[in-house]
């Protein structure tokens, strides 16, 4: 009687151990997919509740914008310049450097400037071409009107380029018809020499 009383004990342990077991597996499994599924709803209620921060949700509300209808994008036509691929840079430098002398304390000063256009089309870099005399006569007039101290510093630098910018674009807009126009995206000093 012993001894079934023991195998009693021993097989209710081994029943109680294989269970601990099972349920630590199942506890174990059951958390992996409460943390997936928390994910995926997480994922999905941010969308709704917040698109523009969640990654990926602005691009399939920006899909759903475009599906609407012909309307949207008749009232929205920036939205398809801004989505179109833009063409390679084709830069166009100015040859020979602009050279500018100006008087600085009572001593004759010397600037040097390679300075390069960029632009997207061929028709806008012939266009630099063609009026290559205005754009480096007023360039040169802008460069004589600064002082010493404007074209040493880093800000005086970015203010003289954006200035020079502003002045091609404005001598291309002036020279430009309803059917030619023509877009110098950016400019840049790639020498600076001052003496």
């Amino acid at each position: 009687m012993a001894t079934e009383e023991a195998e009693v004990a021993q097989a209710t342990q081994e029943a109680k151990a294989g269970s601990g077991l099972v349920k630590t597996i199942g506890l174990a499994a059951g958390l992996f997919f409460l943390v997936v599924a928390a994910q995926f709803v997480t994922g999905i209620v941010g969308c709704l509740v917040l698109p523009g921060l969640m990654p990926g949700c602005a691009v399939e509300h920006a899909a759903e914008e475009d599906t609407a209808g012909a309307d949207n994008k008749a009232a929205k036509p920036d939205k398809a310049k801004k989505d179109e691929p833009k063409a390679p840079p084709i830069y166009q430098a100015f040859d020979p450097p602009l050279v500018v002398s100006f008087p600085e304390q009572g001593t004759m000063r010397f600037l040097q400037v390679t300075v390069e256009v960029m632009a997207r089309d061929e028709h806008s870099i012939q266009a630099v071409q063609t009026h290559m005399p205005v754009i480096r006569n007023n360039l040169l007039n802008i460069f004589s009107g600064r002082s010493f101290a404007d074209l040493t510093s880093r800000d005086g630098k970015e203010a003289l380029r954006k200035e020079c910018l502003t002045e091609v674009q404005a001598i291309l807009k002036k020279n430009s018809t309803k059917e030619d126009t023509f877009t110098v995206e950016d400019l840049y000093f790639t020498s600076f020499v001052v003496q």
